[in-house]
């Protein structure tokens, strides 16, 4: 029997070995294939300073390359939630949180702030490149650690100052439709693509702190598993949905519309040049 017990317990280090190096080699692969990512789009992008400061067509086109990265990262983040690799159990909650979500969070939402920025043109100030992602990565932080935070004077502190940031960045962005527009508009008048894409991610993003609250990484109000999983799932497709298909369809309008433009100029000048031959002639 104790030969027996010997053997299952040598068995259990293996296998506790084994899932230790699985975790281990995923992660490095991870970060290492991130890095490879980042590096190429840097060699082979173009410069953002550049890109916002180019013409309306360009910079359309770059905010739909961002947003093909944000659906291949949420696509990854949600696969990899599927694995074990990424639980963390909260203690007071006894709840047991996907990692991976947060994360995904973290990398695609400061890009789509990014793009709003790239698609407002030289009239935004350089430094919006990198405040309006800081302040997604920041908020987005705060509700992590909140939700980590045993203590609840803590946890609520988290939470004030990560709804405090993002009531900031949505003064910035008010600010950034006013500019574009040359104070023409604001939230609650005015007709740009531009305010109506800002107002739709922001309408978006929304509902999530209020979902934080309800749900067990907040303050438990809402308890079932499956309703918190549906619900964050809900409000991310929706959300990354939304604003995705709005930027493809700006950019597809403003395309046909130059494109028949062209057209027309081209066909107009030939016959300019044609009836100016036949003057000639006679």
């Amino acid at each position: 029997m104790t030969n027996m017990t010997d053997a299952q317990f040598d068995e259990l280090i293996q296998q506790q070995a084994f899932d230790q190096g699985t975790k281990v080699a995923q992660i490095f692969s991870g970060i290492f294939f991130a890095g490879l990512t980042i590096w190429l789009t840097t060699a082979n992008g173009g410069s953002l300073a550049f890109v916002q400061r180019a013409a309306l067509e360009k910079r359309l086109t770059v905010c739909c390359f961002i947003n093909m990265y944000v659906a291949m990262f949420s696509t990854f983040f949600n696969v990899f939630q599927l694995t074990n690799v990424d639980d963390a159990i909260l203690p007071e909650a006894g709840f047991t949180l996907d990692l991976a979500r947060p994360i995904e969070w973290v990398l695609t939402c400061p890009l789509m702030q990014l793009s709003l920025v790239l698609m407002g043109g030289a009239k935004l100030p350089d430094y919006r490149r990198y405040l309006m992602p800081s302040f997604s990565i920041s908020i987005l932080i705060c509700g992590t650690v909140a939700a980590f935070m045993p203590i609840t004077s803590l946890k609520i502190l988290a939470f004030v100052l990560g709804v405090i940031l993002f009531l900031t960045m949505a003064s910035f962005n008010r600010l950034q439709i006013m500019e574009y527009s040359s104070g023409c508009e604001c939230f609650k008048n005015g007709d740009s693509e531009f305010r109506k894409a800002t107002l739709l991610l922001l309408c978006t993003w929304a509902p999530f702190p209020t979902w934080f609250v309800m749900s067990p990484e907040g303050f438990g109000i809402i308890t079932n598993v499956l309703v918190i999983q549906v619900g964050w799932a809900f409000l991310n497709i929706v959300s990354k949905f939304t604003f995705i298909f709005y930027i493809q369809r700006i950019k597809d309008l403003y395309c046909n519309r130059l494109k028949t433009k062209r057209e027309l100029t081209g066909t107009a000048n030939g016959t300019k040049k044609m009836f100016g031959v036949s003057g000639g002639g006679m």
